[in-house]
């Protein structure tokens, strides 16, 4: 039997040219020719046309712009530009379907000839699902970090508020007892009577400025509308109410900081007058804020017993936690102490522009 006449009719390379069209028209991922002179499309398999919503026929010719996303564009070029020195070229981009509805396509494109010209052969895949999964995801985990962060405002809060409000117990408990025995005392030593009378009213005084403390702590907005030099006057006069220890609070300049600024000082201030309270046994602090608009610098000074900032352990005075919260906000915070010398914590924070002007 002589040979079919088809198998006469082809030649090798027509063969071979054959077998790759049929393996081109069947991949299931998009094939797109472009000219590189041109960008416009020379040749595209089914699944190019397909998940552009075009046939085959109206795919081929179209320019870059017609179904790439304006916001891609810039992609193609630097393609072209990858390709024509040799290399390859590999990105995410949008792309757009003859109804003009966007989708995400990954792309990977190598240079070759075809039909005697440098072409682009491009391998599209849509990852719209995946990249709307992704994006799903990523709204999880802000949303989770945001609720996490909410929750640690809010141990944060309930933890102080419970302070304050011990402290405000203990200073009127004290000052109750004061006033029960005081008409007692007057009678007997009216001298010892008017001393216990200015106790009185350093607790009431400082039990009103732990009042209000705790009232800022339940309402944080007025951390941010109360002047911060009046909040540092109230904390101050809470631990004298509290301590017995005098502090003397100090403000120089003016200026509204930023929120969080404002609040990140203030905490600051707060957590070391606790530690003061805790472990300094001080009989003298100072507080002292010079600060403008654009600058604040804030110390905080015991005369205490003092401690080696370098053999201090990890977290002990909570300095660890305090350099972080200065730190999230742009501020350096500095110790200065020595065993038998009190202890000095600095805070200074500089507007970014100014910062790097100097």
């Amino acid at each position: 039997m002589p040979p079919s006449p088809d198998f006469d009719a082809l030649s090798p390379a027509e063969e071979k040219e054959r077998l790759y069209r049929s393996i081109f028209e069947a991949t299931s991922d998009g094939l797109i020719v472009h000219d590189l002179e041109t960008g416009r499309v020379v040749e595209a398999n089914p699944a190019a046309s397909a998940i552009h919503g075009y046939t085959r026929e109206e795919f081929i010719g179209l320019p870059p712009t017609a179904f790439i996303h304006p916001d891609s564009q810039h992609l193609f070029t630097q393609a072209a530009q990858v390709l024509q020195s040799g290399g390859v070229f590999q990105a995410r981009m949008v792309h757009l379907r003859r109804d003009g509805s966007p989708f995400h396509v990954e792309v990977r494109g190598t240079a070759f000839t075809y039909q005697d010209r440098l072409c682009l052969l491009s391998v599209v895949r849509d990852v719209s699902e995946r990249v709307q999964a992704e994006q799903l995801l990523q709204q999880q985990a802000e949303v989770h970090t945001r609720e996490q962060s909410a929750l640690a405002i809010f141990h944060e809060r309930q933890r102080l508020a419970q302070e304050l409000h011990d402290a405000v117990n203990q200073s009127l408990f004290s000052a109750g007892l004061i006033a029960e025995v005081l008409p007692r005392l007057w009678e007997r030593d009216p001298e010892e009577a008017r001393r216990s009378l200015e106790d009185l009213r350093r607790l009431t005084r400082g039990a009103l400025a732990e009042m209000r403390l705790l009232l800022a702590e339940l309402r944080p907005s007025a951390l941010t509308d109360t002047e911060l030099g009046d909040l540092l006057r109230l904390l101050g006069n809470a631990l004298a109410g509290r301590t017995n220890v005098p502090v003397t609070v100090t403000i120089s300049g003016q200026g509204a900081l930023p929120t969080e600024v404002q609040v990140a000082l203030y905490r600051l201030c707060q957590e070391a007058l606790n530690n003061i309270a805790k472990h300094a046994g001080a009989s003298r602090v100072k507080i002292h804020l010079q600060h403008a608009t654009d600058v604040a610098a804030l110390s905080i000074r015991d005369d205490g017993r003092g401690f080696d900032p370098e053999q201090t352990p990890s977290g002990h005075y909570g300095l660890s936690m305090m350099r972080e919260r200065a730190e999230a906000v742009g501020a350096v915070l500095s110790v200065t102490s020595q065993p038998g010398h009190g202890t000095e914590i600095a805070i200074r924070w500089q507007k970014a522009s100014e910062q790097t002007a100097q």
